[in-house]
């Protein structure tokens, strides 16, 4: 997990006991780490203070309301009532906005990339530990899947191995060795550059670096057709 994985997850409060001390760690012996969370914590500061105030406004506003002569008790009661609802549809629209745009996008937008390489039915003893990787793949036992894709021999490895090897690490949730080998097959012109393109877009969009993930988005665009119409709408949503 990278260190804006970290912040993330510290500011949604959902942070694993190994995590907490992996934070804690980085906190007391990284000065980058530290200033980049006390950045981050101004910040939320800043929005949340702004948005405080502008339900505090709204609030006195019903206030002002409830302090004029009402005819009835059921008017009263009515302009309270909205004064609550307006509350806690405020918090709950901060919420939302600040701790789940990003992952939400994601998660629309990821699905792990299918295996179209490698028929686990054929008989081919000559590659029976690229099998074995495969059929741990297929059946979400990345792990072992990325042990296997590595054990292949060098000369018998496909140029879609670490591809696959990439998709099989963001499946146990490392975006980071998942982004080093996607990177990877790009630069190698390996065989799935407009889908590594793509999955880099996302794993910048997870981590919250929209300037990032609107250059791989663009350059999906401009270069490939895969998936041309999925990036086009998500570069939308970022601008």
């Amino acid at each position: 997990m990278n260190n804006q994985d970290l912040l993330y997850h510290y500011f949604s409060n959902s942070l694993t006991a190994e995590q907490e001390a992996l934070f804690q760690n980085l906190l007391e012996t990284d000065p980058d780490f530290k200033a980049q969370f006390k950045l981050e914590e101004d910040l939320q500061k800043a929005i949340k203070s702004t948005h405080t105030d502008r339900l505090k406004k709204k609030l006195q506003g019903f206030e002002n309301q409830l302090d004029k002569p009402k005819t009835t008790i059921f008017n009263h009661r009515n302009l309270a009532i909205a004064a609550s609802i307006a509350l806690l549809i405020g918090w709950f629209g901060y919420n939302t906005l600040f701790n789940t745009n990003y992952n939400s996008l994601y998660d629309t937008n990821f699905s792990a990339y299918p295996n179209t390489v490698y028929t686990i039915t054929r008989s081919d003893d000559a590659k029976s530990i690229e099998r074995e990787a495969f059929v741990a793949y297929e059946t979400k036992n990345y792990q072992i899947a990325i042990e296997k894709f590595d054990a292949i021999p060098k000369e018998a490895k496909e140029n879609y191995i670490n591809f696959y090897k990439a998709q099989a690490f963001l499946g146990l949730n490392n975006s980071e060795e998942a982004k080093n080998l996607f990177a990877q097959v790009v630069q190698e012109n390996q065989g799935f550059e407009a889908e590594s393109t793509w999955y880099l877009a996302l794993i910048a969009v997870k981590a919250q670096d929209k300037d990032l993930a609107k250059t791989y988005l663009e350059d999906l665009i401009t270069n490939y057709t895969y998936n041309k119409d999925k990036a086009e709408k998500l570069l939308k949503e970022l601008k």
